[in-house]
Formats: C-alpha cells, structure tokens, sequence
C-alpha cells in the first residue's frame, strides 16, 4: 500500500480549502444570477457580494475608498498593472520605463517585454547576495523615465522578504508607481497595508489555499487606472464580464482562514521548516540552506545539494512520493535566481525548494526527512562512480 504523497510545493499551487469551496458551492446551485441585472435572481446577490468584499478588504486592511477586482488569475492582475500604467501614465507622460527585479515571476517580466514595440524599455535589477532588492540598487536603476516599479514581496521559492516599505518610499519620492505582488505573504506575515502604501497590490488564490481561478487587484484610492478587460460595467467598469459571484465567496472565505491562521503558520510552520533543514543537514551534511540569514517567510526553504543536479533530485523525490520544486511555471527556473543572487551558475542548479502549508504535519517532515536524504545519498553515490 502506497503511503500519501507529501506535498512540499505550496508556492507553486496549495490545495484548496474545504471551507472554502463549500461556501462557492450555494453560487453554482441556488444563487446562480447575474448581479449586473436589474431583476430578483440577480439583485439577491448583493447582501453576500457586500459581506465577500468587506472580508476581503478587512483581512487585506484596505481602506473603504480603495479599489479592489476580482480578477481569475495573479497572472492577470500583475497583467493589469502593467497595461494600465502604459495606458494611464506612459501614453500622457512619455515615462516609458519599467522595472522589476531578476528574482521576479513571469507575468511581471513577460508583460514588461511586451510594451518594448510600443517605446518601452524596461530592466531587472539585481538582487544582492542576500536575495535583497535594496534601496541602493533601486535607486541607481531609476531614471526620470520610470513609470513603474513592480515587485514580489516575497520570493516563493527561497522565501526571501523584500525591504517594501523603504522601496515604497522611495518610490513616492521619486513619482513612480509601486506595485507589490503579494501573493505568498497573505497569511504568512503580519503587516500593516498604510504603513507601506503600495499603489497596486494583486494576490492570486492559488497559493493562499484559494479556489482555482481567484485573485484580487487591489488599487490605492486616487490611483487612476484603466480597465485591463473592456466588455460591461461590472465591478464599477474596472473588469469586463459577468462578476464570479462563487470565486469571490470561495476567495473571501479563504484569505479570512489565512489571515486568521497567521500564527500558526509563523510559529507551526516555521517549526516544521526548521526540522526539515535540520534534519536534512544532519542526513546529509555536504547540503548547504540558501537565504538562512535573511528574512524569509516561515514556510519557504530551498536547500543546495552539492554535486547532485536538482533535476535529477527532483524526480527521485517525486517517484518516493515526496512534491517540491526548482521552478517553472509562473517562476523562473530556481537555478536563475539564484545565479542572479551571485551564486555560482553550476552550484545553483543544485537547488531545491521546499514549501510547506498549515496542512503540513510532523509525520510528513519526518518521512520527507528520510526521503530527501536517502535520495541524495544515492545521488551522490551514483555521481562519484561516473566522475570515476
């Protein structure tokens, strides 16, 4: 009989809540209407949407006269952004200049690139060898030309924490839009929301135990910002198309448990996390924890394994039952972001990243333990004898 999978890549996509997918369910079976529409089936919407909404904008600890969308993806709010100050500032300004840093997801990179027909240009700036954006780098990188900052608070893979209060800061001084991807710090780190005042702040359902098909676009008041999908007057004209009455309850609900679970997961999680590296060191002593003197969210590690490709590492551990990452997707391979932080480019591809969940338990560290080291001693074995 198969043991169950131990699932370690929460930062790629977290199993769903149960609470929350029960509170979705009403919206597919009994109040199934379109709220834009003036009859009963679709004006019998607005107690819940108020009720969603006001959850959503409590745990974020947004202000009433902020803006939040709902939006299906993170991939399409980050899209959103960017569009939008192309349109909103670009066009009237002539600033045509955006910036992110090397560490960032592909929806912010990819979206940046897409505007050079258009007389942008755009940069990464480099993190140092922390895995940290700092003032001082962003500083240099802006030009009079910068329209546009747009950043992961966190790194989902090494769990580094970006400085993002001096960054905003910094930003308002100079004129520029900051945007912060949020994504992996709901419900992973306390945090006061005026206290670093992004413009633009998107949060994808995936990753915070979300429905499949949520996130948020959440707009600072006064922010002027054009809609990304034209098409009808839903969510005060900001997003075309019918409002997904059952991905805002499913989305409401779960980023309530998030933030109400924020204690566990920093002390719980942080727990386990630390006894997955200790005890993979112990197993394992030539393995080396990236980032650990840095801030990092209490769920994330990504550990190097010394002269064993994580490719090749990955697929033993995924065979024994044991899901992590080294990237992909949304996320840049592993191995180039951690070339970016001036780790050597070969040792780099020697990374893996482990991310937990308030799901996790001890059972599954302890077994993910004896895999994660049994299967780089084989490695290793089988390395020294091809070398040989």
């Amino acid at each position: 009989m198969h043991k169950p999978i131990i699932y370690l890549d929460n930062s790629t996509a977290a199993k769903p809540s149960e609470k929350a997918i029960s509170a979705m369910l009403p919206f597919y079976t009994t109040h199934w209407g379109v709220p834009a529409v003036p009859h009963q089936k679709g004006q019998e919407l607005y107690p819940w949407m108020a009720e969603f909404y006001k959850t959503i904008y409590t745990s974020l600890g947004a202000d009433k006269e902020d803006h939040i969308i709902l939006t299906s993806t993170g991939t399409e709010s980050v899209n959103h952004v960017i569009s939008s100050v192309y349109r909103d500032v670009t066009v009237s300004t002539g600033k045509n200049h955006f910036l992110t840093s090397s560490l960032d997801e592909a929806p912010a990179i990819m979206a940046m690139g897409r505007l050079e027909p258009f007389g942008c240009s755009s940069k990464m700036i480099p993190p140092n060898r922390d895995g940290i954006i700092t003032p001082q780098a962003l500083a240099e990188s802006i030009t009079p030309r910068t329209a546009l900052f747009s950043l992961s608070w966190a790194n989902g893979l090494t769990g580094v924490i970006q400085p993002v209060q001096e960054l905003a800061e910094l930003c308002r001084q100079r004129g520029i839009r900051f945007h912060l991807d949020a994504t992996h710090v709901i419900g992973k780190l306390f945090y006061l929301l005026e206290e670093i005042g992004p413009d633009y702040l998107t949060v994808n359902g995936d990753q915070i135990h979300a429905p499949r098909g949520s996130a948020i676009l959440y707009i600072r008041r006064g922010v002027q910002t054009s809609p990304f999908i034209f098409g009808s007057s839903d969510q005060g004209g900001m997003r075309g198309g019918s409002l997904n009455v059952a991905a805002l309850a499913g989305f409401a609900c779960a980023i309530r448990e998030a933030v109400d679970c924020c204690d566990l997961l920093c002390t719980e999680g942080a727990r386990l996390r630390n006894s997955l590296e200790r005890g993979i060191l112990k197993g394992f002593p030539q393995a080396q924890v990236c980032f650990n003197s840095s801030e990092r969210l209490p769920h994330c590690s990504t550990i190097l394994f010394p002269g064993i490709s994580n490719e090749a590492l990955l697929f033993a551990l995924d065979r024994k039952g044991v899901c992590a990452s080294i990237g992909g997707g949304n996320f840049q391979q592993l191995a180039l972001m951690l070339s970016a932080a001036g780790i050597d480019s070969k040792i780099a591809h020697q990374a893996i990243s482990f991310s937990l969940s308030r799901y996790t338990t001890e059972e599954e560290i302890d077994r993910a333990v004896d895999i994660v080291v049994n299967s780089a001693k084989q490695l290793s074995k089988l390395s020294e004898k091809v070398m040989q």
